[in-house]
């Protein structure tokens, strides 16, 4: 135990940044729209100042938004088990996805078991490829957004459903363009009953799970883009050029396709969404192949920095254009399915560092 002390006292300096990331993940959890950024300063903290830098900064986040949350509602008689849920969830999750395990967990497992770290070549506590951490807190928070889904769609559906209707009338009056007909023929087909189960539909079927992995990847890319910028470190661990999926990918990524058309003509929905589910996490993991092979490309070329910036907002007009969306999408997917059987990298190995 007393090495898990002299590390804690030897990181006494770093606790600055600590406490300015968890008072930066804090203020912006509670600012609107910023709330979609509130991870960026836990990893940034991982990625610039180390492991042990971003459990402290999430410990003192977690108290903090602890504290708050429970001041809030004091003051304003709302409710805090959700909100407080879903911040810590979120934030110690995507904190082990950029940070691993604590490095104290590691060395009071050592202390435990009485072995030192030079006399054993595996840690106490087993540590997990970046790549299966971020699909475990992914499908964890996707099952969070479903049962947050599940529980408001029983609960709280009809007294949606009249927001909803005016956003609809609008948004049908919109596409119509005018005509009577079509206007009537949209009103029948559209209502605000059918766009909430859409919704619910979709959110089962995998938009939890993709709007999970948006979130955290997001937020680690987000991250590692500021430790280049303010502390110029992250070396190439951000970067997709070196990331390669797992060779039985393909495999789950072919079964899922099957096990969707027979859940549908059997009427077994709980096979049908768990196989969506993994048709999608698999669909995700062959996108950032495609986008490490188009990066490990234009990295061995040389391409001037005004051009790369160009191109990188390109990419994100692409990205945020309906349409050009889909395409660029689809040949990324297309790409890193596609480099299973040809080798588009000229050094592929079988893990990755990201």
């Amino acid at each position: 135990m007393d090495r898990v002390v002299s590390t804690i006292r030897d990181n006494r300096t770093l606790l600055v940044p600590a406490i300015v990331c968890a008072v930066v993940c804090v203020v912006m959890m509670r600012l609107g729209v910023f709330s979609l950024f509130f991870l960026v300063p836990l990893g940034f903290s991982a990625v610039a100042y180390g492991a042990a830098v971003a459990w402290i900064a999430f410990g003192m986040a977690a108290l903090g938004y602890g504290v708050l949350a429970v001041a809030l509602s004091l003051g304003g008689g709302t409710g805090v088990g959700l909100d407080l849920l879903y911040f810590l969830v979120l934030a110690k999750g995507f904190t082990w996805v950029m940070a691993g395990n604590p490095p104290w967990v590691d060395l009071a497992g050592q202390a435990v078991s009485g072995r030192l770290p030079e006399e054993s070549l595996a840690p106490a506590f087993p540590r997990v490829r970046t790549l299966f951490r971020f699909v475990v807190v992914s499908v964890v928070v996707a099952f969070m957004f479903l049962g947050t889904t599940l529980w408001f769609g029983r609960d709280g559906f009809s007294a949606l459903a009249p927001r909803i209707e005016p956003l609809v009338s609008a948004y049908i009056a919109s596409v119509a363009g005018g005509d009577a007909v079509r206007q009537s023929v949209l009103e029948q087909a559209l209502d605000a009953e059918r766009v909430i189960g859409m919704v619910v539909a979709i959110t089962l079927r995998g938009g939890a799970l993709f709007s999970a992995v948006f979130l955290l990847f997001f937020s680690r890319q987000m991250a590692f883009a500021l430790a280049r910028l303010f502390r110029r470190k992250a070396g190439g661990a951000g970067d997709l050029s070196g990331f390669f999926a797992p060779r039985r990918t393909i495999l789950f990524f072919s079964l899922s396709l099957p096990a969707i058309l027979l859940g549908r003509v059997l009427s077994l929905q709980a096979v049908e969404i768990a196989a969506w589910n993994l048709l999608v996490m698999c669909a995700l993991v062959f996108l950032a192949q495609g986008g490490g092979v188009v990066l490990f490309n234009l990295a061995r070329r040389p391409v001037p920095r005004v051009l790369r910036v160009l191109l990188g907002a390109l990419f994100v007009i692409v990205v945020f254009s309906p349409g050009l969306n889909f395409v660029a999408l689809g040949a990324l997917l297309v790409l890193g399915i596609a480099e299973n059987w040809l080798p588009m990298r000229a050094a592929r190995r079988d893990s990755s560092p990201t």
